[in-house]
């Protein structure tokens, strides 16, 4: 049997933006993402920690120690429907 199913997350996200200076925002361009805005910082880490790729509470890739940059991550709901 196969069956696609529809999985629908909110994850909630908090960041600290003063730890997100030119110079972070620069290295993670040059290393990662050509991410412009902390929106987009907030949408990739939120799709991380759906997908699952967040192991470690110690150290997220790009952004190092999640409470050096006072990063947060918490999925709020989880829905699934097949479809």
């Amino acid at each position: 049997m196969k069956k696609t199913v529809l999985v629908t997350q909110e994850v909630e996200v908090e960041i600290d933006e003063s730890k997100f200076s030119p110079e972070f925002m620069k290295e993670f361009r040059e290393s990662f993402y050509p991410f412009q805005t902390m929106d987009q910082h907030i949408e990739h880490l939120a799709q991380m920690e759906a997908r699952g790729v967040i192991h470690n509470d110690n150290f997220i890739e790009g952004y190092g120690k999640p409470s050096d940059m006072g990063i947060s991550i918490h999925i709020d709901s989880c829905e699934t429907e097949i479809i």
